[in-house]
C-alpha cells in the first residue's frame, strides 16, 4: 500500500509539474495586444465616445456612445503629431501627443 501511494503521488507531483511548465510557456508566446481602446468624457464626466489605438500602425478609429464610427486618425510616431480626419476623409484637426501618463 505504502509503494502505491508514492506512485500516485509521484505521478501527481509530474502531472502538476508539467501543468505548471504549459501554463507559464503559454504567456510567454502569445503577443501583447497591439490595439488599445480609451473611453473619452466631456467636462461633465459624461461618455461622450471612444477611441481605439492601433500602436502598431499609428492610426485611431472615433466612435461615438452608441459605438458608430465618427472619424479617424493618425500619429506620427517621431514627433508624435495628431491628425484627425471625419468619416468622408476631410481633415478636421490636429494636436501634439501629450507627454503626461505613458506606459
Amino acid at each position: 500500500m505504502t509503494s502505491r501511494r508514492r506512485r500516485v503521488s509521484r505521478s501527481g507531483v509530474l502531472g502538476g509539474l508539467l501543468l505548471g511548465l504549459v501554463a507559464l510557456a503559454t504567456p510567454a508566446s502569445a503577443e501583447a495586444p497591439t490595439t488599445t481602446r480609451v473611453d473619452l468624457f466631456d467636462k461633465s464626466s459624461n461618455r461622450t465616445g471612444s477611441a481605439i489605438i492601433d500602436e502598431k500602425s499609428g492610426r485611431i478609429d472615433f466612435y461615438d456612445r452608441k459605438s458608430n464610427r465618427t472619424g479617424y486618425g493618425t500619429i506620427d510616431r517621431k514627433s508624435g503629431r495628431l491628425e484627425t480626419y471625419d468619416t468622408k476623409s476631410n481633415r478636421t484637426g490636429s494636436g501634439q501627443r501629450s507627454t503626461g501618463v505613458r506606459k
